[in-house]
């Protein structure tokens, strides 16, 4: 049937309207039951994920870890000139500076600054101060390679500018009580000088966690001269402790022993150690071990 209403009427309209809605839709919708694809299963997007320019980000001054191996950031750098930059940097706005400081990821950003790239992917956080500190702390003792004064440092700052215990260290970082009492120990009653030869890219290696903890216990006219026997004789955590207990007239039964086991030598191109299977060696069973290893040596190669 013709519609006879007047054409630009309200009746009109109302006419073409019904007409429209009425004739099955063309539109192909999703429905209700339709399911997701595989790949999109299980998973939701991340916020406040971005890629940053490079000039509008700096590196953090009060990172716990100051030094990067040289070898170890030039595979990195090679690894990023080939295939990018694989995981996102943590950063978080910074007012004073007007631009995003680095809390995670440190040597990435390096590398990416040797290459001179232009943008990087970022997870920009919100944690202010001390949550701050406390992640990149945790985050780097989960690396290898940490220096212990870059971790003592971290967590006499967390102590002293936030007045955190050393059982809320512990219970901030899951670290033992113990651990976090000898890394302040190295913190606090390591002379500066000691402390200056166990730092940066130049460190004395022979000095490690365990020796600075030992030295620790020394007084300070002590520790320059014993930190020197250590570096002398390569001296073990184990032999440093003996010799630190002997200095303050006490027997730890387990590195005593040892060390009356054990007999070392410097020489010019080696040192040897020989470790006995029982106490009290004299130089009469030293001569004899050398004279049992080089009839070993005339007989055939060196057994591993």
């Amino acid at each position: 049937m013709v519609s006879r209403r007047k054409k630009g009427s309200t009746e009109s309209a109302k006419e073409a309207a019904v007409a429209a809605f009425s004739r099955p839709s063309t539109l192909q919708l999703e429905s209700a039951g339709a399911t997701t694809p595989p790949d999109q299963q299980g998973r939701r997007r991340l916020a406040n994920t971005y890629l940053i320019e490079r000039e509008m980000m700096v590196a953090d001054p009060s990172q716990p870890r100051q030094v990067f191996d040289d070898g170890e950031l030039q595979e990195l750098i090679s690894s990023i000139r080939t295939r990018g930059i694989k995981q996102p940097l943590a950063v978080r706005w910074n007012v004073e500076l007007g631009k995003y400081m680095v809390i995670d990821g440190g040597r990435r950003f390096a590398a990416a600054t040797a290459l001179g790239l232009p943008e990087l992917p970022c997870c920009v956080q919100t944690a202010e101060g001390k949550d701050v500190l406390i992640d990149q702390i945790v985050h780097n003792w989960q690396r290898v390679n940490l220096r212990p004064l870059e971790t003592a440092d971290a967590l006499a700052r967390l102590r002293d500018e936030h007045g955190l215990s050393q059982q809320e260290l512990a219970d901030v970082t899951s670290k033992p009580k113990s651990e976090i009492s000898k890394l302040l120990a190295i913190h606090d009653n390591v002379t500066p000088d000691i402390q200056f030869r166990a730092r940066g890219e130049s460190a004395d290696v022979t000095l490690t966690k365990r020796h600075l903890y030992n030295l620790s216990k020394l007084s300070p006219q002590e520790q320059s001269a014993v930190a020197d026997h250590v570096r002398d004789l390569k001296l073990t955590a184990t032999e440093t402790e003996a010799l630190v207990s002997q200095s303050h007239g006490r027997t730890n039964p387990r590195s005593a022993g040892l060390q009356a086991r054990q007999r070392r030598f410097h020489t010019d191109t080696a040192d040897v150690l020989i470790t006995f299977n029982k106490t009290g060696a004299t130089d009469s069973d030293v001569e004899r071990v050398l004279d049992t290893v080089r009839e070993q040596l005339r007989s055939g190669p060196a057994s591993v």
